[in-house]
């Protein structure tokens, strides 16, 4: 019986949303051609990944500023000027020499002052400061003293501005009511859950009653995986890799495949370290298998996976990775067992929730040079 070539596990939150939607469009492609029928699947989910995807598109290429943000900049500076203008014709005519001036920009200021630093209000608050301050200047007694004092084209500007002001942030609002796709985190969330029901039919399917459409699908989906992660790598080429990690690397670019246990098999192909069993001893999700409380007891089984520190003193350690590839190692003291066969320890607590990957370092082979040991799926913490 020919192998079988799974597809492969890939940590998507790690992705920007331009990497995202990289791959998200390709995969389409790549439904779109295989069809739904061939896929086994109904054509109603394809095309709800479609248009998640254009709403992907649509939050991607928003504009963080806002044409009516330009504009509302603009006419605050305006406004601004205006308001202190006010203020500084009023406490000059309080020193007049004329006493109707002197005594129409005192009683005019003493009304007004509480209204003298609105421009330092937020936005919306400033607007409807402003908004009294012109109600309170066209009362009849202080609408003498404008007169008075002459500053008439003041008033009536400020008032022209307020106007604009105001209509500028509401029809702000509107707009991004209006543009309001959701977030992109939801978003992708969404399609991540179509992904993994289409992928897992598909790969069913493949194994029970296998076409050459399913064999194409399956590979292809593993090489675009194999082209995404490489885009993140490049991305993120900053951070420097040992010669052991660049081997991983290379390492996971291959399919994943199930050989027929029947078959023969090479003693030296066998791995001499893996892990085999990963799940939560304490507080375990049956529906969700690989999602992990923090700060309880985690479980590890498979064969030479013991922590040993290397003979100069370098330590063991089990490692969470994050989406920007943070390691994380836990204490020693969250150790609870420590054998060939089976490692228990205490899951981090200080972790956030989220997506993680997760592998053992150890120099169980008596040198200097690491042994990474990867479990080959993402786990979650809760």
């Amino acid at each position: 019986m020919e192998p079988i070539v799974k597809i492969k596990s890939f940590n998507f939150v790690k992705l920007n949303n331009l990497e995202y939607g990289y791959f998200a469009n390709n995969f389409l492609a790549l439904m779109q051609e295989t069809t739904a029928e061939k896929l086994h699947v109904d054509q109603r989910l394809i095309d709800a990944f479609a248009d998640k995807k254009n709403t992907l598109d649509d939050i991607s290429e928003q504009s963080t500023i806002s044409n009516e943000t330009v504009q509302i900049n603009e006419i605050d500076k305006v406004t601004d000027d205006i308001v202190m203008s006010l203020f500084d014709t009023l406490e000059a005519g309080k020193k007049s020499p004329i006493a109707t001036r002197k005594k129409a920009a005192t009683e005019l200021y003493n009304a007004l002052k509480p209204y003298k630093t609105c421009y330092r209000l937020p936005q919306a608050q400033e607007v409807q400061s402003l908004r009294g301050l012109l109600v309170d200047v066209k009362k009849e007694n202080l609408a003498a003293h404008v007169t008075t004092l002459g500053i008439d084209d003041i008033v009536e500007a400020l008032e022209e501005t307020t106007e604009q002001y105001g209509s500028l942030l509401e029809q702000r609002k509107i707009n991004k009511e209006a543009a309001n796709l959701g977030t992109a985190k939801s978003v992708r969330e969404a399609m991540y859950e179509l992904y993994e029901y289409i992928t897992t039919v598909a790969f069913a399917f493949s194994v029970a009653i296998p076409s050459p459409e399913l064999t194409n699908f399956v590979k292809t989906t593993n090489r675009l995986i194999n082209n995404t992660n490489e885009d993140y790598n490049r991305r993120t080429a900053g951070n420097k890799k040992d010669e052991e990690g660049n081997k991983g690397d290379q390492e996971e670019e291959k399919d994943p495949i199930i050989v027929d246990p029947t078959e023969p098999t090479d003693p030296d192909e066998q791995p001499l370290s893996e892990i085999t069993k990963f799940y939560p001893k304490e507080n375990a999700n049956p529906d969700r298998p690989l999602e992990f409380p923090r700060n309880k007891t985690a479980v590890l089984e498979g064969k030479g996976l013991k922590l040993v520190d290397s003979p100069e003193g370098k330590k063991a350690q089990l490692v969470l990775i994050n989406y920007v590839d943070q390691r994380m190692p836990h204490e020693d003291s969250a150790i609870l067992l420590n054998t060939d066969e089976k490692i228990e320890f205490t899951m981090m607590y200080d972790a956030a929730e989220g997506q993680y990957n997760f592998q053992i370092e150890t120099y169980s082979n008596g040198t200097e040079e690491v042994v990474i040991i990867k479990y080959p799926e993402t786990i979650t913490l809760v």
